[in-house]
């Protein structure tokens, strides 16, 4: 608080009284003002927590969506369509392709090919299941794709177009095909 000017009363006879030094007090909505400022300060604070908590936790938030894989960019890569918003890149979980768009060699290539093919017949093939998963260090949706209640994943792996992999460093495919760069 802060004290106001000492002011001097006069008194009969002349003579001034000792300075007041009494605290002035605030106004009341300068009071209300702060104390809504603290409060929202607060909340902001404790959201702010709260959602780098959830996000860094490591804790997979389990999805069930309405989408629709539009098209297959390569063996582990989709565009999804969600209710009428516009195409969003998805990555699938659980294994890892051959990249077709930078690949090291001409063996990766070749192969990333033959997963992307194999992806796309498993698409059309029957039902899907999409359920999201969180996100990837690209910020895109990570997903468990099933077709028939059978997951995407055990098929690629199964059938050697597809390694398991549940994030960090990728394997050279170029080494694991033999490949002489």
């Amino acid at each position: 608080m802060s004290l106001r000017r000492p002011k001097f009363r006069v008194i009969k006879g002349g003579k001034a009284s000792p300075p007041d030094f009494a605290p002035r007090r605030k106004p009341w909505s300068r009071r209300f003002l702060i104390l809504v400022s603290k409060a929202l300060i607060l909340t902001a604070l404790t959201m702010g927590i709260w959602m780098y908590t959830v996000r860094h936790s490591g804790q997979k938030v389990l999805i069930k969506t309405t989408c629709k894989v539009g098209y297959v960019y390569d063996g582990d890569t989709i565009a999804m369509l969600c209710n009428g918003r516009p195409k969003m890149t998805a990555r699938l979980m659980g294994f890892d392709t051959a990249e077709t768009t930078n690949p090291g060699c001409a063996e990766e290539l070749a192969h990333g090919a033959l997963a992307t093919d194999r992806l796309r017949q498993l698409v059309k093939r029957g039902e899907i299941t999409i359920t999201r998963k969180g996100r990837d260090k690209y910020n895109r949706p990570l997903i468990r794709l099933k077709i028939d209640g059978q997951d995407v994943a055990d098929t690629m792996i199964r059938e050697g177009l597809a390694v398991a992999y549940h994030g960090g460093k990728r394997v050279n495919w170029c080494e694991r095909l033999g490949a002489v760069r």
